[in-house]
């Protein structure tokens, strides 16, 4: 039998050994380089990029928008981009708004339930209906938002204000 401290010094003495072997200098394999494709012009120019057998051109460029970019960023590049973006509140007509409830405070405020059955916090000033409605008074029964009609030049030749109020609960 060998003893435990003769079996210990025998792997000491044989671990840098195992080291220098493991240090084994193999071949560094390159990756090989890919070059970006050249930039062909689109079909119309380059008749050569016409597929013969399909007649349809070989290459299709895909436009991919960046997923992480505002949209109110990109409206500004469109056409219309002028205006102002619309928000989740001014997609309807106020008659299809449901008031939720209402607090009555220093900063009142209250909470609507759009079409799409979504709720969303409003205070005084805020922008509602399709007709660019402003609130104008938030009352313990309900809130009146102040619509204004536009003619073709874009001037407000009127205004109307409108109430939506809280729905009744059955009293008894």
């Amino acid at each position: 039998m060998i003893s435990g401290v003769f079996k210990t010094s025998i792997i000491i003495a044989l671990i840098p050994f195992a080291l220098i072997a493991c240090k084994k200098q193999e071949p560094e394999q390159q990756m090989p380089i890919r070059k970006a494709p050249a930039v062909q012009q689109p079909a119309a120019q380059n008749p050569e990029a016409l597929d013969n057998s399909a007649g349809i051109a070989s290459t299709i460029e895909v436009k991919r928008r960046n997923p992480f970019q505002s949209h109110i960023i990109m409206m500004k590049g469109v056409e219309n981009g002028s205006q102002k973006p619309k928000g989740p509140l001014e997609c309807c007509e106020l008659n299809m708004f449901k008031v939720v409830a209402v607090v009555v405070s220093h900063n009142s405020y209250a909470l609507i339930q759009a079409p799409d059955g979504k709720r969303y916090i409003v205070r005084h000033g805020d922008i509602l209906g399709a007709r660019e409605g402003k609130l104008v008074k938030i009352g313990d029964r309900g809130i009146t938002v102040r619509e204004f009609i536009r003619d073709e030049d874009g001037k407000v030749s009127s205004s109307a204000d409108v109430e939506l109020t809280l729905p009744d609960k059955g009293r008894k």
